[in-house]
């Protein structure tokens, strides 16, 4: 198996909670992830690492023209009020891990979002795997700020 991370920052328009309230509601993610098709919400409880929810999520990526479908399981892991953690099985061997920490921003009323993922998959398909993710998460972080201050009006 191989690696590939990326980490992404952004400032939103609420408070620490509430972008992390949102966040692991993967529900909201619809129309702001670019893949997200549905997410529904299988199991839950609390362990040591927090409260969780194992959700089972569909997406439809593309391979060049062609979208697909792909379902596969997530657990989130609620590590405290401003952070959570993820884990992503798409595949056999294929991995997503994230880490996302809300902090409050400089400004009132704002927070800077931070989120470390590591993609674990097969050397052949790390590439394919690893761009797909970063895409669909930095085009989550360009949208979110927009979508969260679209609540509060």
């Amino acid at each position: 198996m191989a690696q590939r991370s990326f980490e992404l920052t952004t400032v939103v328009p609420v408070g620490p909670e509430q972008v992390i309230d949102f966040l692991v509601d993967l529900r909201r993610h619809k129309g702001l992830h670019p893949y997200l098709a549905d997410a529904q919400i299988v199991d839950e409880g609390d362990s040591a690492d927090g409260h969780w929810q194992q959700w089972t999520v569909r997406e439809r990526p593309r391979l060049g023209p062609i979208r697909y479908s792909i379902r596969f399981g997530a657990r989130l892991f609620r590590t405290s009020p401003t952070s959570f953690t993820s884990w992503v099985v798409a595949a056999p061997g294929c991995t997503i891990e994230a880490g996302t920490v809300a902090r409050h921003g400089t400004a009132p009323g704002t927070s800077v979002l931070e989120e470390r993922s590591v993609v674990t998959a097969p050397r052949l398909l790390l590439g394919y795997m690893g761009s797909q993710a970063e895409l669909a998460h930095t085009r989550t972080y360009r949208r979110l700020p927009d979508v969260l201050g679209s609540q509060d009006s």
